[in-house]
């Protein structure tokens, strides 16, 4: 066994996917492989695990919203044939694992964390690419997945414009973020944010509309929420 197999993966262990995932990286221990994702992905101290939870991400986020296509799979073989070099055996290892997963939906923090420990956070925007190609290769990048990519995003730790830097290069629209609901750019100070917060509570505070009929009361509470949910989201985030 290698040099990097008693290390942290605690939690990858036991059951079925926990075997299947033993003997695939067992194959990923070769030193052709080795050498090959030296050159090709620089910076990744844990090989074995990088692999493995890339792998296991993106067969959870393709399973996300129904059965795992081929041309999905296809994506996850292109990666490794296109910077590892993977031939028909090694894909063949991959599609064990892929096929596991399938069928489990496992808990997608763990294999974050183990993804951006294994690389020391160098590829994080490479998964986050990656996740979209799965996904919009079907062209099914629906409600339940765009959730599922962001909690991958937040347990990745990349702000709301590196998540948006990404979509847009797939031509999909910004998320609309908290600071773009208060008004503000991402660099705000948490005085402008406490500032701009409460400038759009008052404006938009339903008792504001009372009197007015009944879509505009409706609209306004909508926005004192959609503010209010807004402020507290960047009140976890700053921790002010």
């Amino acid at each position: 066994m290698s040099w990097w197999m008693g290390a942290g993966l605690g939690f990858l262990r036991g059951g079925p996917l926990g075997a299947v995932i033993g003997g695939t990286m067992e194959h990923f221990l070769g030193k052709k492989l080795q050498k090959k994702m030296q050159e090709s992905l620089p910076g990744i101290t844990k090989q074995g695990e990088f692999i493995t939870s890339l792998v296991v991400i993106l067969a959870r986020v393709a399973r996300e919203s129904g059965a795992l296509m081929p041309k999905q799979v296809a994506v996850i073989h292109n990666f490794f044939m296109k910077n590892l070099s993977y031939g028909s055996s090694d894909l063949k290892s991959l599609d064990r694992l892929i096929k596991e997963v399938g069928s489990k939906k496992p808990d997608i923090e763990r294999f974050v964390k183990e993804y951006k420990e294994s690389c020391r956070n160098n590829y994080n925007l490479l998964l986050l690419a990656l996740c979209y190609q799965i996904t919009l290769v079907e062209n099914d990048l629906g409600e339940e997945t765009q959730s599922l990519i962001k909690k991958i995003v937040s347990e990745l730790g990349l702000s709301y414009d590196q998540h948006n830097e990404v979509r847009a290069k797939y031509l999909l629209e910004p998320f609309k973020t908290p600071f773009h609901v208060l008004g503000l750019s991402s660099k705000a100070s948490n005085d402008e944010i406490k500032k701009a917060y409460r400038k759009l509570a008052s404006q938009c505070h339903p008792d504001r509309v009372a009197m007015e009929d009944e879509n505009k009361v409706h609209e306004a509470h909508l926005k004192f929420i959609e503010v209010q949910s807004a402020y507290q989201e960047l009140e976890k985030i700053r921790k002010f």
